[in-house]
Parts: structure tokens; sequence; C-alpha cells
């Protein structure tokens, strides 16, 4: 049952699509794919020797054993809703959907069908990121007080004029994107607190000038189309535990890349660096896999004690999709990123979305 052979259905063969594929061969498994794009298809058929068709229709009548959704976030929907119906086991990219309200839709037909549904928030599979959730649940932090967390890229907004920065395909700009993963490390390390208020500031600053300079670009630059969104949002949170949170996201700011956490306890501080900039972005590549402890201490006199926790680096696109499988070989609902946690992250997205207009 352990190494069974499964056949997983791709829907969307972009770069994510891309990414899942050469995993499921590495791991042995037969891979069908759908994208409405006749290149985009003929181009994923060459390259992976998969069948591949024009629509879900045709895919789904194929009845595999599981789906992962890389689509564009307003069609996560109508692809996850069909795919639920059908009987089939669902992974889909983050965020859940492009607004709340089809998040809950889709969150309502997992619950009614019972088929599994994991939303991919891989940053939580790091090593790096689990053992930071083990001193947080031992209580070597305390009772958590604050978190200080910002992803931010120098020039990152992935590619101007398509769907990453419209509106209504996307959702929105920098907090769905990166700030969906942001969101969900922070409700992951602190229990899941519900947000009971915020103030938020989105602003658009860079991606829609002809004057955005960049080195390189996650995708194609075609800013005569389409480009309504925010490209930085920043916000001070309040959860109904007491804790508190100042947010940062942005796609482009003139400071140094930065995917960090510094969390406040009571008795102790932790720090996690998970900066790992984009080739497709960066001239040089920063990856970091930093995780350091910070304590106060009164044996014989007052001192502090820094700490250095050592993890090794994983793939964690492998681990999450690993998991998956796992869990459709079993019919046992995953715990990680769940669509309970999923909708949890979209409902802090909307919260933040409202206060900043």
């Amino acid at each position: 049952m352990e190494n069974m052979t499964l056949t997983v259905g791709l829907v969307g063969l972009g770069t994510h699509g891309a990414n899942h594929v050469r995993i499921l061969k590495e791991l042995g498994h037969d891979v069908l794919g759908v994208d409405a794009d006749t290149a985009t298809r003929e181009t994923f058929q060459e390259r992976h020797d998969a069948t591949t068709f024009e629509s879900l229709e045709k895919l789904y009548e194929q009845d595999p054993d599981a789906v992962i959704i890389s689509a564009p976030n307003k069609f996560h929907e109508t692809a996850a809703i069909d795919a639920l119906e059908a009987g089939h086991d669902i992974l889909l990219e983050k965020p859940l959907a492009h607004d709340l309200e089809s998040a809950e839709r889709i969150a309502d037909v997992a619950n009614r069908t019972g088929n599994i549904c994991m939303v991919g928030y891989h940053h939580r599979y790091r090593n790096i990121c689990q053992v930071a959730k083990y001193y947080v649940e031992d209580g070597y932090l305390g009772e958590i007080t604050h978190v200080d967390a910002q992803f931010v890229r120098r020039r990152g907004v992935p590619g101007r004029g398509t769907w990453y920065t419209s509106k209504d395909i996307a959702g929105g700009g920098a907090l769905m994107d990166v700030g969906a993963h942001l969101l969900d490390l922070l409700l992951f390390w602190t229990d899941w607190p519900t947000i009971t208020d915020a103030m938020a500031t989105a602003r658009s600053n860079f991606g829609q000038h002809d004057d955005y300079s960049y080195l390189h670009m996650w995708g194609e630059d075609d800013r005569g189309k389409m480009y309504d969104v925010e490209d930085s949002v920043t916000a001070f949170c309040e959860f109904d535990s007491g804790m508190t949170a100042d947010i940062q996201v942005a796609w482009a700011a003139n400071m140094e890349s930065s995917h960090s956490y510094q969390i406040q306890g009571t008795e102790a501080g932790m720090t996690v660096d998970i900066t790992n900039t984009l080739q497709e972005v960066e001239p040089e590549v920063d990856q970091r896999n930093d995780l350091r402890l910070y304590e106060a201490r009164s044996g014989r006199c007052d001192h502090f004690v820094d700490s250095e926790v050592i993890v090794s680096l994983n793939d964690p696109y492998r681990d999450e999709l690993e998991t998956f499988l796992d869990a459709v070989r079993s019919g046992e609902r995953p715990e990680m990123t769940n669509v309970k946690q999923a909708l949890d992250v979209q409902r802090v997205i909307d919260r933040l979305y409202r206060t900043s207009r």
C-alpha cells in the first residue's frame, strides 16, 4: 500500500504544475494534465511524456486517484468542487481561493464529501519550521505575546500584466501571494488564534509604473495589461489570545529581501529566518535556514543565553506532496495544511484587505 503507484491529475500546467510533475515522476507515479491553453498542454506533454486534456470533465472522466490544482486563484473553486463531488482527493496550491466566499464554498463541499482537501502552504514542511513549532508546543517560549513577521522581496512582482496582478483573477497582490504563506506560518506557530482587530495599509508604489526597475522577473513583463493590485501591505493585528503581530509583505521594496519572524514569549524569544530568494528574481540566491533562541537566566548572577539551533535543509515541496499522497493511500485526512486551517488564513487575509480599504 505504501508504495502503490497512483495516477494523479494536474489542473494547471504552468510553473507549479511542472514542479509537481517532476516530483511525482521521481516518486514513480503516473500523471495526467489539463490546461485551457493549447501551447501549454503541448509543451507539457512533450517535456514530461504525459497525457493532457483540454477540459476538467475529460480529466475527471479518467478517474485519477488524486488531483492537484495549480490553476489561477479564481478558478480554484470550480476545479476543486468538481473534483470533490466526483470523489477525488485534492491538493490545492495556496491560497484556498481568490476571496473568502469562494474559499468557504470549497471548505463546505470538502467537509460534506469527506474527501481530502489539502492546501499548498509548503513552508510549513521545512524542517526548521517544524522545529520552531516544537519549541512553541513544548512551552519553551512561555506565552507568545508578539510576533514581527516580514516577507519582502526587493524586486519580485510576479509577471506584470499576468493573472498574478489582476484583482479579479488573483483576488489581490502581495498579501494574497506571499502574505498567505506568512499568515499561515504565524497562525500555525501560535496555535491558530482568532483575529479580533487590525489596522492595515495597502500600497502600490512600484509594479504599475513604467519606470519599475528590476534585474529579473518571475514570469513575463506585460505592463500594458492588468495591474490593479497592491504590491505591499503593512499591518498591525490583535488576536483573542492576547498576542499582537506586526506584518509586512511586499513584492517590491527598497530594502534587502527577507522572509523572517521574531517571536516574543514570556519565557524566551525565537527568530526564524527562512529567506530564500528566487533565482528568477535575484542575481545571487540567498538561502537561509536560521533558528535562534533568546533567554535571560538568573543562575548565580543574571545573564543572557543565545542559542543557535542547527537544522538540516529539506525539500518542503516534496515532503508536502508525500504527505498528500500518503493521505490519499490511507484515506485519512491529514492534520497538516488542511482545509480548515487554509480557511482560517483566508479569513485573516479578508480582514486585512477590508481594513486596508
